[in-house]
């Protein structure tokens, strides 16, 4: 069981220090248990392979999780993942725009302007 409170800003320090293995063992119980922060962070590590092995499907899997619970950075996150144009990913190129846009929509402004629509 995940504690009750999930320490975002120490797991960001610690994924900034590249302590990749606490990262994931920190953040998983909270994105198991729900919390939006969390599954962000996981979906963060599969997409890059820290302290997992790369999996970008398990990392869409988790950044639609926190995007169904409104988390403007997962969906900027899923946007970027679906842009960087992946060959698991081919189906869902185009969307990402529209992901940018909901961040935004949510108050995620980093990166404005996104690239313009293909």
């Amino acid at each position: 069981m995940a504690d009750p409170i999930y320490d975002a800003e120490g797991t960001i320090d610690a994924f900034a220090r590249k302590e990749y293995e606490f990262v994931l063992k920190t953040a998983m119980p909270h994105a198991r248990a729900g919390n939006p922060d969390a599954r962000g962070m996981v979906a963060l590590l599969y997409q890059c392979g820290f302290g997992v092995e790369r999996d970008v499907l398990e990392a869409e899997r988790w950044y639609l999780k926190a995007t169904a619970q409104n988390n403007a950075l997962a969906w900027h996150n899923l946007g970027t993942l679906y842009a960087l144009k992946l060959p698991e990913l081919e189906q869902r190129w185009h969307d990402g725009r529209k992901r940018w846009e909901r961040a935004k929509e949510l108050g995620f402004n980093c990166g404005d302007p996104y690239p313009p629509p293909e």
